[in-house]
């Protein structure tokens, strides 16, 4: 009998630190941000982000993948504690999760096929102008579809769950062009080829379309006061300290953190 109630004593402590455990939801498919590797294992900028808030508020943390147009729904419902997975902080969001002080503002880009007009605009009205009535690519729940829907009303747009299949209907000639950050474009364009997805205009931020947001933040649920307190204390540490920078410089080969 004592034998049973050390046994029981023990897995009741298991599931009480599991409970306190911190849920981090991603969507491991863009890259440099995150990942999935070789081994199956979650990698990437924000992976390492979220490991290091998790180490300075000393909390164990299990990320789960998932795909990017859920993650905000099952933070709402409780599947996820927070969401790190390049988020950006914007109004509508803003109004059903909260977000910790911002870590990181990443540009963003246009790319078109070989032989678009768009390629030669030299500014975001001059890519409003010439792909005003495109087929235009984008990932499905990201700031860059309200980019779209808000600023191109006559494009075709077109959503996809992949930054991948983006860059290939591009390719195919699908779509007339495509809109997603700098860093998730990078490593398309160097497997794919700089030849067949062209970089068009300059690189975008919220300047140009207030859209994008205000950086990328950690999500949480509302309400949350005393975890907000502790990632937004992280956060500004890692930022003061360099650690976001070095950890950015590290994944994309310079520097994305929030200045």
């Amino acid at each position: 009998m004592k034998r049973l109630t050390i046994a029981l004593g023990l897995s009741l402590l298991a599931t009480a630190a599991s409970a306190e455990d911190l849920r981090i939801g991603t969507s491991a498919d863009y890259p440099p941000w995150e990942s999935v590797d070789g081994s199956g294992n979650i990698v990437g900028f924000d992976k390492d982000v979220g490991d290091e808030i998790c180490k300075r508020i000393a909390t164990a943390c299990a990320w789960q993948n998932q795909a990017y147009d859920g993650l905000l729904p099952g933070l709402q419902v409780g599947k996820f504690d927070l969401v790190i997975s390049g988020i950006s902080i914007n109004d509508e969001r803003s109004q059903k999760v909260d977000f910790s002080a911002a870590y990181a503002d990443a540009p963003n880009s246009i790319a078109v096929g070989a032989g678009n007009r768009a390629a030669d605009a030299k500014s975001s009205s001059d890519l409003k102008n010439s792909l005003a009535k495109a087929a235009i690519g984008v990932q499905t729940g990201t700031t860059h579809e309200q980019v779209l829907r808000a600023n191109f009303p006559d494009a075709d747009i077109r959503v996809y769950d992949r930054p991948d299949q983006v860059a290939d209907d591009l390719i195919a000639g699908r779509i007339d062009a495509g809109l997603m950050e700098r860093s998730a474009w990078e490593p398309l364009v160097k497997d794919r080829g700089s030849d067949k997805l062209i970089y068009a205009g300059p690189l975008l931020t919220s300047a140009d379309f207030p859209e994008f947001g205000k950086g990328q933040g950690v999500a949480m649920g509302k309400g949350r006061t005393e975890l907000k307190e502790k990632i937004d204390g992280a956060v500004q540490a890692m930022l003061q300290d360099g650690t976001i920078k070095t950890i950015s410089e590290k994944w994309f080969g310079y520097d994305v953190s929030k200045k």
